[in-house]
């Protein structure tokens, strides 16, 4: 995107979702319905979202 790593907005802005609950998929996935965890996971698969480990608290 833009040439620019895509980011956790950018992956919450395609599932239509918010980025807590982007968060809440990566994070604890039991947190999050069935239906928005699969839309989630097909938005970071399509848009090649990889998690920045320097980012990471």
């Amino acid at each position: 995107m833009n040439g620019r790593p895509v980011d956790i907005k950018d992956v919450a802005r395609a599932a239509d979702v918010s980025v807590g609950t982007v968060s809440n998929v990566i994070n604890r996935p039991d947190a999050v319905s069935e239906s928005t965890r699969a839309r989630v996971l097909s938005a970071i698969q399509q848009l090649g979202y990889v998690r920045s480990e320097s980012a990471r608290q």
